[in-house]
């Protein structure tokens, strides 16, 4: 029983280390931008370099600052060096897993290209409307379409936890940038996990790892809350209602104090009421 206690605590200890590491290195890249934006470019490349060194991997996005600043400087070895990193880490590492990827991603864009995408819409739109008759045909018709649709993104998305368990979280290191974008698309699609109980979990472990980028982690998590109609946690997916938003302006403060929480730095909130008469949650990010 003592063995097993001392296991979880060790096992408890490494990932609030792993945690607390990505989160500074996410403020530490966010210091590089501020640096960069102030026209201190030497000091923010090297910035971004010391931060480099504390982590695993650092993903295409953050390499793509420094050969862009290393431009301007017109740094010849560091414009190679970065280059160089780029095309390789775009590439990934596991062909088995990225052709995996573009097999799903397929099936996904499947379900929302033509006719029956175009059915299943009025059923969505109708399902929101309290006014609207579900009883009608063409709702039914319409409705048997987006069953299929949900159906679709449930089973690409249980097939990618099944592979989470073989090979640990598919981010970027293995699948590329661009498959790792795929691999979010196809998360942001399980909208039937409108509590977050099934991926919440493996996304928070991805996080501490650095295997998944925090605007990704808390985008899924808030658009699953939205197709509930629930409150979101981090105010990050774009969302527009006829209603205020259930935050106020002197919540943003705690909103923006969460975002950091999790690695991200020097983000903005804002309410605002678009010409249609519908509230939006505007959103800006500093990297």
């Amino acid at each position: 029983m003592k063995t097993i206690i001392l296991l979880l605590t060790v096992c408890l200890f490494a990932n609030n280390a792993n945690a607390q590491n990505m989160n500074s290195f996410y403020f530490d890249v966010y210091s590089a931008n501020n640096l960069a934006e102030s026209g201190k470019v030497d000091s923010a490349i090297l910035k971004y370099e010391n931060a480099f060194k504390n982590v695993q991997y650092v993903p295409v996005k953050f390499l793509k600052k420094v050969l862009k600043l290393s431009k301007t400087t017109r740094d010849k070895e560091r414009i190679k060096q970065y280059s160089k990193r780029i095309k390789i880490q775009n590439k990934g590492t596991d062909p088995y897993l990225i052709a995996t990827i573009d097999s799903l991603i397929k099936v996904d864009q499947k379900v929302r290209k033509g006719k029956s995408a175009r059915i299943s819409r009025y059923a969505w739109d109708c399902d929101r409307d309290p006014e609207c008759n579900k009883q009608t045909a063409k709702y039914k018709k319409s409705k048997r379409a987006f069953e299929h649709w949900r159906k679709t993104d449930s089973l690409n998305t249980y097939f990618l936890l099944d592979l989470f368990e073989k090979h640990g979280f598919i981010g970027e290191e293995l699948v590329g940038f661009w498959g790792y974008n795929l691999v979010i698309v196809i998360l942001l699609h399980f909208d039937v996990d409108t509590s977050n109980t099934v991926l919440e979990p493996v996304l928070t472990k991805a996080l501490n790892e650095g295997k998944i980028q925090p605007v990704d982690f808390a985008d899924i998590l808030d658009r699953h809350l939205t197709r509930d109609l629930t409150k979101q946690k981090y105010w990050l997916c774009p969302d527009a209602k006829k209603k205020k938003f259930a935050f106020t302006e002197n919540e943003i403060p705690q909103i923006l104090k969460l975002r950091e929480s999790i690695g991200i730095y020097g983000s903005t909130l804002k309410l605002e009421k678009n010409w249609a008469g519908y509230w939006k949650n505007i959103n800006t990010l500093a990297y």
